[in-house]
């Protein structure tokens, strides 16, 4: 599964500031680092060290320690180490082909699961779940469960999904192609078999101003209910700005909300992913036929889709507005 992504912040007080309001828990710190957790039992799913604002790397968990002697032999990881950071276990690193430092780690602390109560029960669908009761939703931070999934922009779409599949066995879910045929988006999962998992654990979306990055960090909320308190929450509060959502995904299905912290990184709350398993067969989308479900942007707003613009930026958008006209021309000629 996906460990924690590692981040780096000019000011740890405002980043711990961020992470609270966002609904992370704080597990542990050293001088230079904040450690941060959500309800679930690993030590931590969020490292923000203290430095220039830029993503260090993301994190797997892995099933034992042979996993991590396998990388080392087969894929030219570091050596195994015992990790001396808060959480303990051992790690391994690679270099994937964006110059990110992948980890992979093993025997991570485990700490006491924290309850964060139990949905509301909905009287939907005819039926009365909840009787001689109100709702009582609390207010405040939305409530992390885990962490969800990472979102990589590259140049590259399928040699980047192709580097994660040989070297951690991730399944091709949909892709989203450009007007022009060339992919704009893959979304991959984790294999486990016949059991089920999310819709996508890493995605890899083109990116338009040729800087290949983190494009956002997504984590799993308890319901509902707890994205739109989350969402208040971080709207009262003036200094976040907001991305996109709240809406439901089609691909993928989460109902999501987009916000980003006080460098620009974007970070996403979500609850209800779709779920899969190996017996999915993998397929490629037109960007209409990934319209999400609903929302107030369903198509992703260019606050989200376009970090920077410099001239990489304006070609790249010329070739999809070009390869649409083309595309409409061409059904029309076939009409």
């Amino acid at each position: 599964d996906l460990a924690y992504v590692r981040m780096q912040a000019p000011d740890l007080e405002v980043g711990e500031k961020f992470i609270h309001d966002f609904g992370l828990i704080i597990s542990d710190r050293t001088p230079d680092a904040i450690y941060a957790r959500g309800t679930d039992s690993p030590h931590h799913v969020y490292i923000l060290h203290k430095g220039e604002p830029e993503c260090l790397g993301i994190a797997f968990h892995m099933q034992s320690l042979e996993d991590l002697e396998k990388l080392h032999r087969e894929a030219g990881a570091s050596p195994v180490e015992k990790n001396d950071e808060p959480g303990g276990g051992h790690v391994v690193r690679l270099t994937d082909p964006h110059g990110f430092t992948v980890e992979a780690v093993f025997g991570m602390q485990e700490l006491e699961p924290i309850d964060a109560g139990t949905a509301v029960p909905l009287n939907v669908d005819g039926q009365r779940n909840r009787v001689g009761r109100f709702v009582d939703v609390k207010r405040g931070a939305s409530t992390v469960k885990r962490i969800g999934h990472i979102v990589l922009e590259t140049k590259r779409v399928d040699g980047a999904y192709l580097w994660y599949w040989k070297h951690f066995g991730m399944l091709r879910t949909d892709q989203v192609v450009q007007p022009s045929g060339d992919p704009g988006m893959q979304f991959a999962r984790l294999d486990k078999g016949l059991e089920y998992t999310d819709h996508h654990t890493v995605g890899f979306q083109f990116c338009l101003d040729g800087t290949e990055r983190l494009q956002h960090v997504s984590f799993e909320v308890q319901n509902f209910d707890d994205v739109m308190i989350g969402h208040d929450h971080l709207l009262a509060d003036k200094t976040y700005k907001h991305i996109w959502g709240i809406g439901r995904h089609r691909l993928g299905g989460q109902i999501y909300d987009y916000w980003k912290d006080p460098w620009g990184r974007i970070h996403e709350h979500w609850a209800d992913s779709d779920l899969l398993n190996t017996e999915y067969e993998a397929t490629v989308q037109q960007a209409d036929g990934a319209r999400d479900y609903w929302g107030p942007d369903q198509q992703p707003p260019i606050a989200y889709a376009i970090q920077s613009w410099n001239l990489t930026t304006l070609t790249n958008i010329g070739k999809i507005v070009l390869g649409a006209i083309r595309g409409k021309a061409g059904s029309g000629a076939k009409g």
